[in-house]
């Protein structure tokens, strides 16, 4: 595995927009947000429905009076343009409440996003401040390479995160070329499931705020955007996978 490109000099510290949430945290929320986007959509389906509602009785009074299809169609797009009109404008409040709390709800997810950005970050992590990591670096100091790596697969069979994160300080000291092994590759092997599965329900949340925020604006004007529609069905099928 490629060892991960190095932060540039004078790199800004992210802004931190809420506290970080652990695996269980963000993946309980990213199905609190699912929902809440599935009932917005829900929203707007009903909201559409009863503008072509509209349209269909401006057509069908039409028909009955035997005006031709040309003007019943005419009719119909007339009494849904109007009718959106006064949709749209009755349901705004409602709609931007929605939109808001899914916002802010993409919002809460950066600082873990952020945190969660690579199993190295997340590994670093592991027992900072603990006296048991202050001893394992202290005792794996003056290790060499066949003894730093026998311990770093040591880590990995028995799922010590502590001992990698001791491990991979220590190889990250020395020279790229002296490393016995990728800290890398071990902090995948310990964190790599863990954090994906945060990236996993961060991307479901983004994804659904996107979603809604493009529901929004097709329902507004009244017409579908291709480009917003490739873009949603792009980053579903990314969430999907």
């Amino acid at each position: 595995m490629p060892e991960p490109a190095q932060i540039p000099e004078g790199t800004a510290i992210p802004e931190l927009t809420a506290p970080p949430m652990g695996k269980a945290e963000v993946i309980d929320f990213a199905a609190v947000v699912s929902r809440r986007a599935e009932k917005f959509g829900q929203t707007i389906d009903t909201l559409s429905a009863g503008i072509a509602t509209r349209g269909r009785e401006a057509a069908e009074s039409l028909a009955r009076a035997d005006f031709p299809p040309e003007a019943q169609a005419e009719a119909a797009r007339k009494a849904e343009a109007k009718a959106r009109k006064e949709v749209v404008t009755n349901s705004t409040d409602r709609r931007w409440e929605m939109l808001k709390e899914l916002k802010a709800a993409e919002d809460t997810t950066r600082t873990t996003a952020a945190l969660f950005a690579s199993p190295q970050a997340v590994l670093a992590r592991a027992g900072l401040g603990t006296t048991e990591r202050t001893n394992f670096e202290a005792q794996l100091a003056g290790s060499g390479p066949a003894q730093l790596m026998n311990l770093a697969t040591f880590a990995i069979a028995t799922k010590n995160a502590v001992l990698g994160a001791a491990l991979c300080a220590v190889c990250e000291r020395m020279p790229r070329r002296d490393r016995p092994f990728s800290p890398a590759d071990l902090a995948d092997r310990l964190v790599g499931e863990e954090t994906r599965a945060v990236q996993a329900a961060v991307e479901v949340i983004r994804n659904a705020a996107q979603r809604a925020i493009v529901a929004n604006r097709e329902f507004e004007r009244g017409r579908v955007n291709p480009l917003d529609r490739v873009k949603v069905a792009l980053k579903s099928q990314k969430e999907a996978n």
